[in-house]
């Protein structure tokens, strides 16, 4: 058994009118300040250096239509998580009906998030990443220090959120990097299922 078989990778996830309006919206998008994660975040990477900006967007205002595309992405991700992991899920579970909230992120040159692990959720949780640009370079999604999964736009890269499983971003060397981070889970988290 080899971990990296359980890192999803799936291309195409929304149709190129919202693909491209998402981009121009991340464009146009006031990210604010780089931030640092701090303790009473849904996932608080200990020991994590970050030098990127995000923001947990709203259902409402003026980050709406970007909740929106997230939750599109999200609403045609979903069936894929269970079907790439339905051997391993209980029958009798909707597991993944809590979210972490749809995280909007920003790698600027130099952007990035030192290896760590997504281990402040539930034991069956995972991580969506999807990658909004690839017009970028570096910015690699690395696991284990060795292995760079595909960059591509409009894709999404699943995997279990646990100790089993580290990860960076590498640095941005040029351009812009957007990428959209939610985790799922059955106990942790907002209720997913209702929205």
């Amino acid at each position: 058994m080899k971990l990296q078989n359980y890192i999803h990778t799936h291309n195409n996830i929304l149709n190129e009118k919202d693909h491209q309006r998402f981009i121009t919206l991340c464009d146009q998008f006031d990210f604010g300040k780089i931030d640092r994660p701090n303790g009473d975040e849904f996932y608080n990477m200990k020991n994590t250096e970050t030098c990127r900006f995000h923001v947990c967007l709203s259902r409402s205002g003026d980050e709406e239509e970007l909740w929106n595309l997230c939750h599109k992405v999200m609403l045609k991700t979903i069936p894929i998580v269970y079907s790439d992991y339905e051997d391993f899920l209980p029958e009798e579970m909707d597991l993944y009906n809590k979210y972490s909230g749809y995280w909007l992120c920003k790698y600027p040159e130099t952007g990035r998030i030192t290896y760590h692990a997504d281990l402040n959720g539930d034991a069956g949780s995972v991580t969506v990443s999807y990658g909004i640009n690839d017009d970028y370079e570096g910015g690699e999604l690395r696991f284990w220090k060795t292995i760079d999964l595909e960059k591509k736009s409009n894709s999404v890269h699943i995997y279990p959120s646990n100790f089993l499983y580290p990860h960076e971003v590498t640095p941005v060397t040029k351009g812009i990097h957007y990428s959209i981070v939610c985790w799922f889970g059955y106990e942790k988290g907002q209720d997913w299922s209702l929205i």
